[in-house]
Parts: structure tokens; C-alpha cells; sequence
């Protein structure tokens, strides 16, 4: 969860800045018997102000700018580029969804620089072989080529490992920070879990679970096509080896194993829970590419008692406690560092934490 704390996004991407810009001298309603001498003066202020407006005006090339730091579009483009290589974050591909999207990626990344400068304030520093040791974890988990597919697809990508290491370093310097905000958090106690297990009894449910296997390609005309072979009677396992662009899966026969609908994208829980026990659905386009599923098996959901629960229900009180205190504080830092937008990048809430950050 901590190496989550500085994404997000991707889901989920700082400001209002709609506010005037204050003069240099508040205004007051003048006296009509104003001397002409203090007209000139009042009139010389104003001018002035524009001066200092157009001073303070963003480059136009500007996504926004951090007190004296200006971050560019193309910079802005390169974060996001870099987010999709590492966490599968892309630009929306309905036309729709582009504004809110290049909003919400304009704000995360103004809130991450705001995050280093506080995790540098604080002295958090990431040595090159923690994060070296980290990405050959990620290599290792991810890529089952090892290190040349990695390079491979950073190419693909167009970007490089030093980006690669530099984000990690920015990921684990954030989850240092989020635990020194935290560590004041209240701890709980059994009292504090036995009742927020009686105030939250109707959610203590194991959620219905659905043994899936899924096919991964690059196009809908061919998920239409593997759709096509599936429902004459080709068997699932065959295709997926066959066809399936998920390495993680394609040589188990696609198989995902027992998911509840949160841990999977929504358009696609929304069509694998949907269908019956038995058959196949899709195709379903999500950030992977487009989907065939099938349904193995159903576990239907049940009610869980306090000693199932109990333990992760503390967890769950403690990340709580700790969420509120992290937001109180991000809060208050990203309204003080005072983020100016373009206009085209300005975000719906430019002051409150966003609820994922990249």
C-alpha cells in the first residue's frame, strides 16, 4: 500500500485556482474628495498590477509551474509516458474522457513534486543500490525474459532505466515519508475493533468470488476471432497458450484463480460477474489490451464471523487512522505550495489530495 501512496494515478490522476489574483494594495472604495495627486498614485498601482500579472503569467508551453519551477507539457507527457510503463496508466481513448484525464495527470504530478520536496525537507534519501535492488525485484516478478525483455519493452516504451530507477527511488522515498506523517496515528485497541465490527457487521462478508481464466490480444477483430473459436468448442487452455499476450498466464491456460469483482478492472468485473458458471464472455477492452474471459467456478458470498475478521478489521482501523492523518497533512501542504495551471491542465479540486497519486 505505502508504495502506492505517491501514484495514481493513474485511478482515480490540485487546485482551485480560479481565485483573483490579490492586488498589491487591497482595495477600498475611494472618497469622492480624493485629490488628484492620490488618483495618480491609485492609477500607478493599478498599472502596475498588470505588470505583475503579466510577469506571473505561465510559458506557453507550461503544464503549470511550483513556486519558480515551470513544468512543461512535453516533461508533463514524459511523467505520464513513464507511468504507463510502470503501472499501465494510458490516455483514455474516448474523446470524452482526454480533458479529465489530462486534468487529473497535471494535478498527481504536481502533488508528487510537492511530495519531494517534503520527503528532501525531511532529509529521506534513497541510495542507488536500494533501488537498483528493487527493480531487479520487479524484473524478476514481472518479466519472465529477465533483464532483456525488460530493456526490450522500455524501448518500446521510450523510456529509459535511469527513468525506471528514479521513479522507484521517488516510490520508496514517498513511503518513507507517508510512515514519518503517520507514526503519531492513535493505535487500536481490541474495544475499537470489537465495535467497529458491530458498526460495519452488514459489510463483514466474504465477497462473491469467481474462478476466471482470461486471453489477452492486441485488437477487438481478434478477440473476435478467439471469441469465435472458443464458443465452436476450441478449448480455452489451447487458445490462451496459442494467443494470449499475458505471459503471466498464457502457459497456465490463462488462469487467474479465485477474484472478487474489486480486484479486477470494473468493465471487466462488470462482464465476468455477469456471466453464468461455465461459459465465456468479452471481449472487454481494458488498459491491457482486449479481454476474452471465461467462468470457471462461482463461490458464492458469505457472512464472516469477528474471529475471521478481527485481524485484518485492526489493520483496516489502523490504515484509517493513518489515511486521515496523511490527508490532513497533504492537504495543508499542497494548498500552501499554491500549484498555478494552465488553463487547459487546471483541475476540477486543485486543493484536495489526489486519490491516487503517480
Amino acid at each position: 500500500m505505502k508504495l502506492r501512496i505517491a501514484r495514481g494515478v493513474i485511478e482515480n490522476g490540485v487546485r482551485r485556482l480560479n481565485r483573483k489574483r490579490r492586488l498589491l494594495v487591497p482595495q477600498r472604495r475611494l472618497p469622492r474628495y480624493l485629490s488628484t495627486g492620490l488618483l495618480v498614485v491609485a492609477l500607478a498601482g493599478s498599472g502596475s498590477q498588470i505588470v505583475v500579472d503579466r510577469l506571473h503569467a505561465l510559458p506557453a508551453d507550461a503544464a503549470f509551474r511550483l513556486d519558480d519551477s515551470v513544468t512543461t507539457v512535453e516533461q508533463l507527457d514524459h511523467r505520464v509516458q513513464l507511468l504507463g510503463a510502470l503501472y499501465g496508466v494510458q490516455r483514455p481513448s474516448d474523446p470524452a474522457k482526454v480533458d479529465q484525464f489530462t486534468r487529473d495527470s497535471a494535478k498527481a504530478v504536481a502533488v508528487s513534486t510537492i511530495l519531494d520536496r517534503a520527503a528532501a525537507d525531511q532529509g529521506i534519501v534513497i541510495a542507488d543500490k536500494t533501488a537498483s535492488d528493487q527493480l531487479d525485484k520487479v524484473i524478476s516478478q514481472s518479466y519472465p525474459g529477465g533483464r532483456q525483455e525488460f530493456v526490450t519493452k522500455l524501448g518500446q516504451l521510450g523510456v529509459s532505466e535511469q527513468d525506471v530507477l528514479d521513479e522507484i527511488k521517488r516510490q520508496l522515498a514517498n513511503a518513507q515519508l507517508y510512515d514519518s506523517v503517520t507514526k503519531g496515528a492513535a493505535p487500536v485497541t481490541d474495544d475499537d475493533v470489537a465495535k467497529a465490527f458491530q458498526d460495519r457487521k452488514q459489510q463483514m462478508v466474504r465477497p462473491e468470488a469467481r474462478d476466471l481464466r482470461n486471453i489477452v490480444v492486441g485488437t477487438e477483430a481478434e478477440a473476435q476471432q478467439v471469441l469465435q473459436r472458443l464458443r465452436s468448442g476450441t478449448d480455452f487452455a489451447a487458445v490462451a497458450g496459442q494467443t494470449s499476450l499475458d505471459q503471466s498466464t498464457k502457459d497456465k491456460g490463462g488462469d487467474l484463480g479465485p477474484m472478487t469483482a474489486d480486484q479486477l478492472d470494473k468493465a471487466y468485473a462488470d462482464a465476468a460477474f455477469k456471466a453464468p458458471a461455465g461459459t465465456v464472455f468479452g471481449p472487454v477492452q481494458t488498459q491491457n489490451g482486449w479481454n476474452i474471459g471465461q467462468v470457471v467456478s462461482v463461490t458464492p458470498a458469505a457472512p464472516l464471523t469477528f474471529d475471521q475478521v478481527k485481524d485484518q478489521l485492526k489493520t483496516q482501523l489502523a490504515n484509517e487512522r493513518k489515511s486521515a492523518l496523511w490527508n490532513s497533512w497533504l492537504a495543508g501542504r499542497i494548498k500552501a505550495a499554491g500549484v498555478q495551471y494552465a488553463d487547459t491542465y487546471r483541475p476540477a479540486d486543485p486543493d484536495a489530495p489526489p486519490a491516487d497519486l503517480p
